[in-house]
């Protein structure tokens, strides 16, 4: 559900992101244009589902005659055919002027918000509902009396400007505003830069200069001069104060500042007005409050002009003002308080950390030698190793490996300790029987395990291991138990197998003796009596070999069919089962194996033993066995089920285990189905399993207990 919601939203984000063009009329390095869209970036993103795509116009590198707008306006078209732009922010005049000639062609449906523009008749062009925005509303008027104030003696005003159609409007308002000045004003205006700074620098008067546009020059070799230098050569050339009508200024230069516009309030003020308009109001238009009264620090200087003895309708702020002891340093002093605090309380802190940690050192040790006792208590040798070396050891571990002290094992590789052959027991995470290396370089069988366990200090492994010698030959001696006891039996099955052809070599023989007595003996009875004989000895002489294999024991793997395997047995035992009269069923599939052969016979016997004897014990008659042999892809399945009444269930999980049985002690020793199951699980590599089961033979339903063994078909040589 989670993962089902986080996709929503991220679907919804982008279906329903809003997508912000900001359109320049000029170049992303010219000052002006940067303060302007680096504002509009900073406040449209305080909006995450907004895309913001940015173009630039370059109109001040380039003539933007009709030309250049239709190649402009092509490129457009080409790159947002497929985009839907929601809103559109132009900065300045020329962006504002495409949109109002193009409108039909691109941005159709587009709101727009404009930023910085002078023309105060852009709105007439649009409809009221499709454009607001931030108009730049140049103060001549206010920066001319600014200038009177500074110098009351004032007898002339050079206006400065370049030959944008920005400074063509402008010009008109200065006009307009300058109707009822008391003094003479005169433009300098041109489009080469040295034009007009040799104008300027044969001015010695009484006089003052205004800056009105100064964006677009070039020298004369027909270079592009920017911004800031264009500005830096005006101030060489001019000896007199600047006063500045936007928020441009040259370090150590004449430009003293004045009542002027500021780009970066622009874009912010016009990003907030598109924010507003994207959430469907209808903001005003703004048309002032981006004008400030701004001064510059080293131009004051340079003129002795002390600007705070006159008045101002505002707040007014000194640029490029050079920081007094406490404001300069003043960062500093707060890193060094905050410092010499820092260390003051780390020192306060480490005190009360040092008490704290002695006692939990305190603790650390005592709760160390409880873990210590705890690992020393445990039966299993235990070892701690970390990145393949011992690190600590119990003494369990130390008696096993024959050792006397821990020392002797700390630093050792882990890898030492077990045989090359066996290393992949590392990789194995679960009980596995391996050889240890003892320091005499003996070798024990162990069973082991390793466990890899995450602790602050890094990973550590942790070996527990128990010595199987003595469980081993326990092993054998149970194992050896179990065979004497099969042999038991299978002697008394011989007995019974043997009697019959006995007695029928007997009668033949005495047959023979009687007949030769009586000289009736023909050459045909003789054949025919020899024959008998022959076929009798011949079956005692197989009883004796399937006897002697099943003794001898030997693990040889083999291939063999596993019906013949159960014939084997079934032939072993066939004169006790039909002693008892008990029938054996056999539903047998042609699979062929590679085992044990001797100790699927061995486990077979044990299992049929047990049938016999619960049926003997609960059937008087119908007595069944049923056999069946089953394929299983990679598997053979053997399914014994006989019909003695079952076993209780509170005690069925119970077979398997050594010396129990649910025979009397007389009878059984609780050996047999033990060691067939370490026969079938550990040499064989398969199951047994052990369950009560009602079944129906012939239209008559039976109960007995259900053997499930189940048998890979290739076992690897050890």
């Amino acid at each position: 559900m989670k993962k089902i919601l986080i996709v929503f939203l991220f679907f919804s984000s982008v279906l329903f992101a809003k997508n912000i063009l900001i359109l320049n009329s000029y170049h992303p390095s010219f000052s002006w244009t940067k303060r302007q869209v680096d504002a509009i970036i900073n406040t449209l993103s305080l909006n995450k589902n907004i895309d913001i795509y940015i173009e630039y116009m370059d109109t001040k590198r380039n003539n933007p005659d009709i030309t250049y707008k239709y190649k402009f306006l092509t490129l457009l078209k080409y790159k947002y055919a497929n985009k839907k732009i929601d809103l559109v922010i132009s900065t300045d005049d020329n962006a504002i002027n495409f949109l109002k000639d193009f409108r039909n062609e691109i941005f159709t449906d587009s709101k727009i918000v404009f930023s910085g523009v002078n023309n105060l008749k852009v709105l007439s062009d649009y409809k009221k509902s499709d454009i607001t925005g931030v108009y730049e509303r140049m103060t001549p008027l206010i920066n001319y009396k600014v200038a009177k104030k500074i110098n009351p003696n004032l007898e002339k005003l050079y206006l400065i400007g370049d030959d944008s159609v920005t400074f063509e409007v402008l010009k008109n308002l200065v006009i307009s505003e300058f109707k009822t000045l008391d003094i003479p004003y005169e433009f300098i205006s041109d489009k080469n830069i040295d034009v007009v700074t040799k104008k300027l620098s044969a001015k010695n008067d009484n006089s003052m200069a205004m800056l009105i546009m100064t964006a677009r020059y070039v020298d004369s070799s027909n270079n592009i001069i920017v911004m800031e230098e264009a500005i830096q050569r005006i101030s060489n050339a001019y000896k007199n104060p600047i006063i500045s009508t936007a928020k441009v200024f040259n370090k150590g230069g004449k430009i003293i500042g004045g009542y002027v516009v500021d780009g970066q309030k622009q874009g912010t003020l016009a990003a907030k007005l598109a924010l507003e308009v994207l959430e469907g109001k209808q903001p005003f238009t703004i048309l002032s409050g981006t004008n400030s009264y701004v001064f510059d620090y080293d131009a004051l200087n340079y003129f002795g002009i002390d600007i705070s003895k006159y008045k101002f309708d505002s707040k007014v702020e000194i640029a490029n003002k050079p920081l007094s002891f406490y404001e300069y340093y003043k960062q500093t002093l707060i890193i060094l308080f905050i410092i010499v605090l820092s260390f003051l309380i780390i020192f306060i802190i480490s005190i009360i950390y040092n008490f704290r940690l002695k006692k939990v050192n305190k603790r650390l040790e005592k709760s160390n030698k409880n873990i210590q006792l705890f690992i020393d208590s445990i039966l299993e040798g235990v070892i701690i190793s970390k990145n393949g070396f011992c690190v600590d050891v119990n003494k369990e571990a130390i008696k096993l490996l024959g050792y006397k002290t821990k020392k002797e094992l700390i630093g050792k590789k882990l890898k030492e300790f077990i045989p090359a052959s066996h290393h992949d027991f590392f990789t194995k995470n679960k009980p596995e029987e391996s050889l240890f290396i003892k320091e005499d370089k003996s070798e024990i069988e162990v069973l082991a395990m390793t466990k890899d366990i995450t602790l602050e200090e890094g990973i550590v492994k942790v070996l527990s291991f128990v010595d199987l010698s003595e469980s081993k030959k326990r092993e054998k001696v149970l194992f050896q138990q179990s065979k004497l006891a099969s042999m038991g039996e299978m002697i008394g099955n011989i007995a019974h197998q043997w009697r019959q052809p006995l007695s029928a070599i007997s009668t033949a023989s005495s047959g023979l003796l009687l007949q030769r007595e009586l000289n009736i003996l023909d050459d045909e009875l003789l054949h025919n009596s020899l024959k008998a004989i022959l076929k009798s000895t011949t079956y005692l002489s197989n009883t004796i070999d399937d006897f002697k294999n099943y003794i001898k024991g030997d693990k040889d793997i083999q291939s063999f069919k596993i019906s013949v395997a159960i014939e084997n047995t079934l032939d072993l035992l066939g004169a006790t089962l039909k002693n008892h009269r008990i029938n054996v069923v056999k539903n047998f599939e042609d699979v062929e194996i590679s085992s044990c052969q001797n100790e699927i016979i061995q486990v077979l016997i044990n299992i049929l033993n047990n049938s016999k004897d619960a049926i003997n014990q609960n059937c008087k008659e119908d007595k069944l066995i049923l056999i069946a042999i089953k394929e299983e892809q990679d598997r053979v399945i053997i399914d014994i089920t006989d019909n003695g009444g079952g076993i209780s269930n509170n005690i069925i999980d119970k077979i398997f285990e050594p010396y129990f049985t649910t025979k009397n002690k007389s009878q059984g020793t609780g050996l047999g189905l033990y060691m067939s199951y370490s026969l079938i699980t550990e040499s064989l590599g398969g199951t047994i399993f052990a369950q009560n089961r009602t079944f129906i033979y012939n239209n008559k339903e039976y109960m007995g207990v259900n053997m499930l063994i189940t048998l890979p078909k290739t076992i690897k040589k050890d």
